[in-house]
């Protein structure tokens, strides 16, 4: 991404160089008119051609209407209408669509629901971690990480595994161990990565209990019982909650820490973010009711959203530029009118 993005600035300069030259150039009589638009207009050609051979092309596959049939076990999680955000996974052997080993598709996002092993090209370093070392399946990443139902072949003997769903050798359980997607923690410590990832691994802490952050632990407070959250906004780049803390209370949120990204506020005001059981996100919520906003906005989006605006705006303004000088320098080149003495 960010070789697409510096390839894009230079293009972009280089577009902006050659229709200044243009303009220059035409204002000066060194170029004509005609020549002038028709260099504008294959550059603007060129770059929404070029932009536009990135998009997805069509692919006529056979079966194609019966791809996205829903199938039975999101009908059967979908019934259980959740009002709070969750994740599933579906361990199922048998190379069905939707399965861990053939989620390259991210299959049941389509159907809008979030995937515990949805593929993507460019996922954080410290999640390949987590499944290089760890795996897909692991009792204390569910729980973790709000994996609430899983979608399997064969019995699984984990404590806490309700089924909700049968049919032939499609079982959906519902893991009443996983945890909500924003909780609060008891308490906070470290851990050399390697050994925390082993402790997931061979399930040797419970998150609910304590959470593992880089660098030194700021001091917390155990929640009491008085202490809750309550999610009033949930979107791809705003979370929103409502919590009552009953004193420093370490709150965790099980969504990817990306430090140039994510923004989290406490009653409007910007607080520190830690990176959490080697790639989550915690803050720190004082004692009292606050509301808390996560929300994620990289600087860097914003740059290049400036920086084209202001080259488009340049372009234009530059095109507007040569459009005014040319009629000046047509009037100015006007002959007066004979008059009768």
């Amino acid at each position: 991404m960010s070789d697409m993005f510096t390839g894009d600035l230079l293009i972009a300069f280089a577009l902006l160089a050659v229709t200044f030259w243009l303009a220059y150039s035409y204002i000066n009589s060194k170029v004509s008119r005609d020549v002038f638009v028709a260099g504008v207009i294959i550059l603007a050609v060129f770059d929404l051609f070029r932009i536009d051979a990135r998009g997805q092309k069509y692919v006529d596959v056979p079966d194609i209407s019966n791809m996205f049939n829903e199938p039975d076990y999101v009908t059967a999680i979908k019934s259980r209408k959740d009002t709070e955000p969750f994740r599933m996974i579906n361990i199922k052997q048998d190379g069905s669509r939707g399965t861990a080993s053939q989620n390259n598709g991210n299959y049941n996002a389509y159907f809008m629901l979030e995937d515990f092993y949805g593929y993507s090209g460019i996922k954080p370093r410290s999640y390949q971690d987590l499944m290089d070392v760890i795996g897909p399946v692991n009792q204390t990443l569910w729980r973790m990480l709000n994996v609430k139902y899983i979608v399997a072949d064969q019995q699984i003997p984990f404590p806490g595994f309700v089924p909700v769903y049968q049919k032939d050798k499609e079982i959906v359980y519902n893991n009443t161990n996983a945890l909500p997607r924003i909780y609060f923690v008891n308490k906070i410590g470290t851990l050399p990565d390697f050994t925390l990832l082993n402790n997931i691994k061979e399930n040797l802490f419970d998150p609910k209990n304590i959470a593992y952050v880089d660098g030194m632990a700021p001091k917390v407070d155990v929640p009491d019982s008085t202490a809750g959250t309550d999610i009033t906004e949930y979107k791809d780049e705003t979370v929103a909650l409502s919590v009552n803390a009953s004193g420093n209370n370490f709150l965790f949120f099980g969504d990817t820490y990306l430090p140039t990204g994510w923004k989290a506020y406490i009653d409007g005001s910007k607080t520190e973010i830690y990176k959490v059981n080697h790639g989550f996100m915690g803050i720190v919520v004082p004692k009292g009711k606050h509301n808390v906003e996560f929300k994620y906005a990289p600087s860097s989006f914003y740059l290049s959203e400036y920086v084209a605006l202001s080259l488009s705006s340049l372009t234009l303004l530059g095109l507007l530029i040569g459009v005014f000088l040319e009629l000046k320098k047509r009037k100015n080149h006007k002959l007066p009118t004979d008059r009768a003495a």
